[in-house]
């Protein structure tokens, strides 16, 4: 029995070994979407309860968890450590911060905006009715900067896909096909939340929607990534500002109308940049991070 054991674990680590970004990729789903589906059934009344918020966070770690179990299985402690490290890369220029935190918030006031001018549908207003309640704009910032600090803390997965998986696909293939690849990948680990009855924004958008936004906001990010010195930290204020500016601004998904100039936008901001910047290495100083497997 022990032996059956020990070589099913020495066959688990080799595949592993030989083949770590595809085993990252097959860990981070298969772990998220364990409590995806089990919430996917509260939703719809199948189990009598939904995810807990404590159980939510713990969803939100688990491409983490499964970047760092690869990377101490190929590269041991000191690859674990060189991982962390990227979360430690601040000094990146106060345009980057800019366009991490203000750059969304431009493309969604802008999307707001085109479709009260051009939409024959009643106008909507600039900011959420979902908002607490508030006398002047100041007040809003307090409550925004919270907002924006627990969305940041609970989406736990850019040391997986900026850091651990995009250095190894850029590895491979220059910037642009990296973008693109590791953007499908993201939105079908989103897979189950288009199953789910409700609480998730995916519950209510296109699939195809949420694909061309997904691969078009991936390439802002590499753009970011390359141009940053590797910054997971900058990618976690990315993913935090898209969290954060949706609920600040009324982008309601289920108006496919509103949706796709949203998409459109995005795809229109990531197409200036592959043609500004270049496929090759979506950065005109430095060239694509890229670590080998």
């Amino acid at each position: 029995m022990s032996v059956t054991v020990n070589t099913s674990v020495q066959i688990k680590t080799s595949v592993i070994k030989k083949h770590p970004l595809v085993s990252f990729f097959f860990l981070a789903i298969g772990l998220t979407w364990i409590f995806m589906i089990i919430d996917a059934f509260g939703s719809y009344g199948i189990i009598p309860f939904r995810l807990p918020l404590p159980l939510m966070i713990v969803m939100g770690y688990m491409p983490t968890l499964a970047a760092l179990l690869v990377t101490a299985e190929t590269k041991g402690k000191a690859g674990v450590s060189a991982l962390l490290r990227k979360l430690l890369i601040w000094r990146v220029g106060v345009r980057w911060y800019a366009f991490t935190i203000f750059g969304l918030p431009v493309i969604y006031i802008s999307a707001v905006l085109i479709y009260n001018r051009f939409s024959s549908l009643p106008a909507i207003p600039i900011l959420s009715p979902d908002l607490p309640a508030f006398h002047s704009p100041i007040e809003l910032v307090p409550q925004i900067a919270i907002l924006f600090l627990v969305l940041g803390m609970v989406n736990g997965e850019e040391l997986a896909w900026r850091g651990f998986a995009l250095p190894r696909l850029q590895a491979k293939y220059n910037a642009l096909t990296s973008s693109v690849i590791l953007g499908v990948i993201w939105t079908f680990f989103h897979l189950p939340l288009f199953f789910t009855a409700s609480g998730t924004s995916q519950a209510d958008q296109s699939f195809l929607n949420f694909l061309v936004s997904t691969v078009a906001l991936t390439m802002l990010f590499t753009w970011m990534y390359n141009n940053t010195r590797g910054s997971v930290l900058m990618a976690y204020l990315l993913h935090a500002s898209a969290n954060t500016w949706t609920r600040v601004f009324p982008i309601d998904h289920s108006d496919s109308t509103l949706g796709w100039i949203v998409t459109g936008l995005i795809a229109l901001a990531a197409a200036f940049v592959v043609l500004r910047y270049g496929a090759e290495n979506l950065s005109r100083k430095n060239p694509r991070l890229q670590e080998a497997e």
